[in-house]
């Protein structure tokens, strides 16, 4: 029998064996699937809606989802990303004479954004979890569009840090926000490409395009090239921040577009993840286990030095490319593959990564490709402008660890919905921290071969290697000793404690006996 079949026939024995509703108490500590599965088992059509499931049904549920929640997620995050990397473009296009910056306040104009993002992940993290993720998102995207616009406006460098500050408040939802969505709609076997396309790194290949067919614009007083750009970034988040409202629902049980049938379908494909689908109560004893997990400090760690090159590649490379002697048109051409780039290095990894059952394996080879990247480009001379761009070509691979490793792995292998909060924002400190780091190694005066910025790379890839390394053992060490937990929670069962299964339960993954650790 099939993983699939057996999951099927096992779904009316182990799930749910209420003979009544939950009561307010159990509500408020079991998952919200476990509220909607007893509710559904309580009904007079219950055996018809929780029979198994054929394959077609599952293909019809599968669709929908992918049709919906998928493409809303990753062009929410996608309009995040473009609002960021347009600030790059935008120099070309004369913003840093329009706004006299000088010395390190071009750096400090992309750095900021993630001192908004640290000051507000966690506040963000709680709006995600305590309301409907899908309004939270709206809201979020609805406010990317009015940045935007308000960028437009800003005259000198404290007004374009203000607005950059107030932008990266509203990305501080980014990684929790996204992490809950994946493993609430999408089994674990099928997190892998949905997770790169979501995180996905089209914005540079969206603001390629649009900074290219804004040139064609005559630039008048009222209006600069720069400032067009920002209007149609602001005017295409607006739209979609009103479509997320509508179309984006909290979780696979309020989805307007599934029956009820079709939701018993949609929580029950993610049983297995062990991860527990939401749960609205915010739980300290969950906060306590995340902050004393070591493996959170090392996705903490390793999503700094993963993320050096992406803070520093996002602000500086229109910068180093037209270094190198391009155009203004040329070198807006030549952002578009970065995106592409990284993209597909990401989706090969993730792929191995799923056929060879080794992820980590698979992040430890996607970091020491950028490593040759950062060697090269820090050897290479500049005069040799074809081996400058082929290393900075392969730098732009710095998507595919972080993919593999600070998404995949990690919302694999976190459970409890306050302990994922916890941890996701933990880890999104670590990706602003790099992306901090990444602008400020790059030194004005040290343009255009920035050694310091390189160095900084090459260290933190090597310190990635050996955090990958120990995440590894602790992961195979703490799998053994789920095997004798496993026994003794089977020893320890009791009737009142089949009521509602352990997946349910909103147990973390050192409170749940069944959960294994990805690695």
């Amino acid at each position: 029998m099939s993983a699939i079949d057996e999951e099927k026939a096992d779904v009316k024995s182990h799930d749910v064996r209420a003979v009544h509703a939950l009561d307010k108490d159990q509500q408020r500590k079991y998952d919200a699937a476990a509220t909607f599965l007893v509710d559904l088992s309580l009904r007079p059509d219950a055996e018809t809606l929780m029979a198994p499931w054929t394959e077609a049904e599952e293909r019809v549920v599968r669709r929908k989802i992918d049709m919906i929640v998928l493409p809303l997620t990753t062009i929410s995050l996608l309009l995040g990303g473009v609002d960021k990397v347009a600030l790059g473009t935008s120099a070309t296009f004369g913003l840093k004479t329009d706004l006299n910056l000088v010395g390190q306040q071009y750096s400090w104009a992309n750095s900021i954004v993630f001192f908004g993002a640290m000051l507000t992940v966690f506040p963000q993290s709680w709006l995600v979890q305590r309301f409907p993720t899908g309004k939270i998102f709206a809201i979020n995207v609805f406010l990317f569009g009015v940045m935007s616009f308000a960028t437009i406006g800003a005259k000198n460098a404290g007004g374009l840090q203000t607005v950059r500050f107030l932008l990266g408040m509203c990305e501080g939802l980014n990684t929790s926000g996204a992490g809950i969505v994946i493993s609430m709609w999408f089994p674990k076997e099928q997190q892998g490409w949905r997770t790169v396309l979501i995180f996905n790194t089209f914005s540079s290949v969206v603001n390629g395009l649009l900074s290219y067919a804004v040139q064609f614009y005559t630039p008048t007083a009222l209006l600069s090239r720069w400032q067009l750009l920002y209007l149609c970034l602001g005017c295409v988040s607006v739209v979609f921040g009103v479509i997320d409202w509508f179309c984006l629902p909290a979780n696979p049980t309020m989805a307007w577009w599934l029956d009820d049938r079709q939701k018993y379908i949609a929580v029950q494909r993610v049983k297995h993840n062990q991860t527990g689908m939401i749960n609205h109560t915010t739980k300290l004893e969950q906060v306590k286990e995340a902050l004393l997990d070591i493996k959170t400090w090392i996705y903490f760690l390793i999503c700094i030095t993963l993320n050096i090159p992406n803070g520093g590649l996002n602000g500086f490379y229109s910068i180093v490319i037209s270094g190198f002697g391009f155009t203004t048109k040329q070198t807006t051409l030549m952002n578009i593959p970065t995106g592409v780039i990284s993209w597909v290095a990401s989706m090969f990894w993730v792929t191995m990564a799923k056929y060879t059952r080794r992820p980590l394996l698979c992040a430890a080879g996607s970091v020491l490709v950028c490593l040759a990247g950062a060697i090269a480009l820090k050897i290479v001379p500049k005069t040799n402008i074809g081996g400058s761009l082929a290393a900075i070509y392969i730098l732009e691979m710095y998507w595919a660890p972080y993919m593999v490793f600070g998404q995949l792995i990690m919302y694999a292998n976190v459970a409890g919905t306050t302990k994922k909060v916890a941890v996701f924002g933990i880890s999104y400190w670590g990706y602003c921290v790099g992306n901090l780091v990444g602008p400020q190694s790059f030194r004005s005066s040290e343009a255009p071969n920035y050694p310091t910025a390189y160095t900084v790379m090459l260290s933190g890839y090597c310190v990635s290697i050996a955090l990958l390394a120990l995440y590894g053992f602790i992961c195979w060490r703490d799998n053994r000793r789920k095997v004798a937990q496993e026994a003794e929670a089977q020893d320890a069962r009791t009737d009142d404690d089949m009521v509602v299964a352990d997946e349910w339960k909103d147990l973390t993954d050192k409170e749940n006996p069944l959960f294994r650790y990805t690695f």
